[in-house]
């Protein structure tokens, strides 16, 4: 018997292993030893866009996110559409406030952007207000596959 080292077999100090291996590893543990990581990822997604996958290595996914969900708070703001608030007195304004509370750090960004406040007069408002809360509603999306992917779940 010889005692041949081969080349993939020595450890090599320094290299860390593939995002691919360490979402493996992250998935081989337990359900209740991944989920504390698994919610501040989710978290982290919420509160800025791409966050989350940025973590994760799923580079692409982060940009995507973060770039369309920026893209329609900018849009959305410029047209000046409506931010609802947490005062909302029915269940539409409440669902509304939630839609746009979803894009995170990007809410209190439009919040700052609405210097003249919302104009739903024009169809322009109204349409300001839809990529608002489209943006909320994509980024809770998005932190939601994040904290899926974390778990080890396919998503």
């Amino acid at each position: 018997m010889t005692d041949e080292i081969h080349a993939d077999e020595v450890p090599v100090q320094g290299l860390q292993a593939p995002a691919e291996d360490r979402l493996e590893d992250l998935a081989s543990q337990p359900a209740a030893r991944r989920e504390g990581p698994a919610l501040g990822i989710g978290t982290a997604a919420w509160l800025l866009p791409g966050l989350g996958h940025a973590i994760l290595k799923m580079w692409g996914r982060a940009i995507a996110c973060f770039l369309t969900v920026a893209a329609l708070v900018y849009i959305g703001a410029g047209m000046r559409g409506n931010l609802f608030t947490s005062e909302g007195g029915d269940a539409f304004a409440t669902l509304g406030y939630v839609a746009d509370l979803g894009a995170g750090s990007f809410y209190f960004v439009a919040k700052s952007l609405e210097k003249a406040g919302p104009d739903v007069s024009h169809a322009d408002g109204d349409y300001g207000t839809r990529f608002l809360a489209a943006a909320g509603v994509l980024n809770l999306l998005a932190a939601l596959h994040a904290y899926e992917a974390a778990r080890g779940r396919k998503a």
